[in-house]
């Protein structure tokens, strides 16, 4: 059997894009067809068959063949002796961002799960691709290139694991290890080309030198300039990453924009090849759960970081402020105490990217959780080995394991593959730590690598005692505007919701003054700030309630330190080991 799919962009300003499929010699006499719900690296069902339209089928002679729609993302081709025919249908595209697909009179990008369907019982069967763009547009993808926009897949996998950028762009490339990279940049803002393609650079020759080479052949990075938006995601031999375009001018927010370079293209091992065993080959119908993401995601985090320092992006005093920040949201975050690593996993289908009020209180992410786990499994491995070992040598390790057969792990594989690069059993940790939700001595955590956890108050709250609420606010909308309330805090115990508009505390008019940032890497998320309050004491709240003035007087609670900071040891016979956990 053959196939070839043929991309077609004619009038970008509809949103819209052709796609034929030409199958060929096909054994069956009703063929299924399905458009995937959900595009791998984002969990969550998008159901992205409610975009097509204009779905046919024709023989060789051009009759019309009949469709029968099955359920939501499967039709039935009726193509009785025809066994070669030709699919044809439409494709909405109008969402911008990393998960989807957009197409629009600036250019097309193509998120391959949202744009091809695929046929039951052939995806292992190689693809070709031809792509028709819209006059004058060019084409980046990490798909292999076999002629003028021609492309060939080995499988329908690969297919809609490499995104396409087609437009007006711009690209710049670079070369490592005799190997390709190209950064495709849509859109403009205050970036510094140059300075984005050296660090880039310095990321990919980073990991080259951790993981003793790179795993493909070619590298493409797609880089989307937008406003009001973020994020990335991982491909086998590419990654789409948005950012603010007007950010890159801020030496803060462009080290973000890099720790997201650094943490899409570690996927490239974590994830891609180095695999929880759900994850592949992958169902698109339905909801694939794994208790591992904490791995693929959060430890790839914890990388996209520590990667910055040896790459020399990062300062000592840049990566110690992360990993204060990063404490400071998990002691911060009650949902710490109810929601393992393991859980958060498995319920990102239905809470990751669902927000709820309560999020906070009830949920911990897998990447926040799975980041700290990192750090943890790190200093362990380092301290047992007395610094010959650390995490790295876990992921080529397991890279060699697990790369050459394409067999995913288990976390049972990744307890085997913890004691065999440390000696040490892993599985009390797990129990405690990945399983359980054991609370986190972090002062002790952070001293088998030589390093000191210091929490204070921030010299401009003014106070050594100062006062809150439990109250969080988002920067994006009416600053009053409560988007959660914590748990037993002084404001829940009162009776203030989420949803609540509040206008005054104690007769003073509430607004952005009010307020602080919870933390610098979220700019959105902000806290109380009651200068001028003590703990204890009492005050009156006004605020509405669906239209409706409500008041609350309670007393105030002791606020959380806002200020973590860590620092290295000067004694302590634990620096070989901290330069190991930090260099590698």
């Amino acid at each position: 059997m053959k196939l070839t799919y043929i991309l077609e962009i004619h009038e970008p300003q509809t949103g819209f894009c052709q796609v034929t499929m030409n199958v060929e010699n096909i054994s069956e006499d009703i063929t299924m067809i399905t458009m995937p719900a959900w595009t791998p690296g984002s969990y969550l069902v998008r159901d992205f068959a409610a975009n097509v339209r204009l779905l046919k089928a024709r023989t060789q002679d051009n009759e019309t063949i009949d469709i029968q729609r099955k359920d939501k993302s499967t039709w039935r081709i009726m193509n009785g002796d025809s066994r070669t025919f030709t699919i044809t249908y439409e494709v909405y595209s109008g969402v911008l961002s990393v998960r989807e697909s957009h197409i629009d009179s600036t250019h097309a990008y193509v998120n391959g799960a949202s744009i091809f369907m695929y046929l039951e019982g052939y995806k292992d069967q190689s693809v070709e691709l031809i792509i028709k763009p819209y006059e004058g547009w060019k084409i980046s993808t990490g798909m292999e290139k076999s002629g003028e926009n021609r492309y060939r897949a080995t499988n329908y996998d690969i297919l809609v694991d490499s995104p396409i950028e087609i437009g007006t762009h711009r690209s710049f490339f670079f070369t490592i290890e005799g190997k390709e990279h190209e950064i495709a940049i849509y859109g403009t803002g205050n970036e510094n080309p140059d300075r984005i393609v050296e660090d880039t650079k310095k990321i990919v020759d980073a990991y080259r030198e951790m993981m003793g080479g790179l795993p493909y052949k070619r590298y493409l990075f797609i880089y989307h300039l937008l406003t009001a938006t973020g994020g990335g995601l991982e491909h086998h031999n590419s990654t789409t990453i948005a950012f603010e375009k007007f950010e890159f001018a801020d030496p803060n927010r462009y080290k973000v924009f890099l720790s997201i370079v650094s943490h899409e293209f570690f996927h490239a091992w974590n994830a891609k090849r180095i695999r929880p065993a759900e994850l592949g080959p992958f169902n698109y119908k339905e909801e694939t759960y794994t208790t591992l993401l904490w791995v693929s995601e959060g430890i790839t985090e914890f990388y996209g970081n520590l990667m910055l320092l040896r790459a020399g992006i990062y300062t000592k005093e840049d990566y110690f402020r992360h990993l204060s920040e990063i404490i400071k949201m998990y002691e911060r975050t009650p949902g710490s105490k109810y929601e393992s690593a393991s859980d958060s996993s498995f319920d990102a289908w239905i809470k990751l990217y669902k927000f709820s009020p309560n999020l906070i209180n009830s949920y911990v992410s897998y990447y926040l959780k799975g980041e700290i786990l990192g750090l943890m499994l790190d200093s362990r491995i380092c301290e047992y080995t007395k610094g010959a070992r650390n995490l790295d040598d876990l992921f080529r390790h397991m890279m060699e394991k697990y790369n050459r057969d394409g067999k995913g792990f288990t976390e049972k594989d990744l307890l085997g593959a913890l004691t065999d690069i440390s000696g040490l059993d892993f599985v009390p940790f797990f129990n405690r730590y990945v399983r359980g939700t054991e609370i986190i001595d972090f002062p002790s955590e952070l001293k088998k690598i030589g390093l000191d956890l210091e929490k204070k108050y921030s010299a401009d709250l003014g106070t050594d005692q100062p006062a809150y609420m439990g109250l969080g606010f988002n920067n994006s909308g009416s600053s009053g505007n409560v988007m959660f309330v914590l748990e037993n805090s002084p404001a829940q115990k009162a009776g203030i919701y989420p949803g609540d508009e509040i206008v005054a505390i104690d007769n003073y008019k509430f607004g952005p003054n009010f307020l602080r940032k919870l933390n610098e890497r979220n700019p959105v998320i902000m806290v109380e700030n009651l200068f001028g309050c003590k703990p204890g004491q009492k005050v009156t709240v006004h605020a509405f309630r669906r239209g409706i003035l409500m008041s609350f007087t309670f007393l105030l609670g002791l606020a959380p330190h806002d200020t973590y900071s860590i620092k290295e040891m000067e004694t302590g016979d634990a620096a070989p080991l901290r330069k190991k956990f930090l260099m590698g």
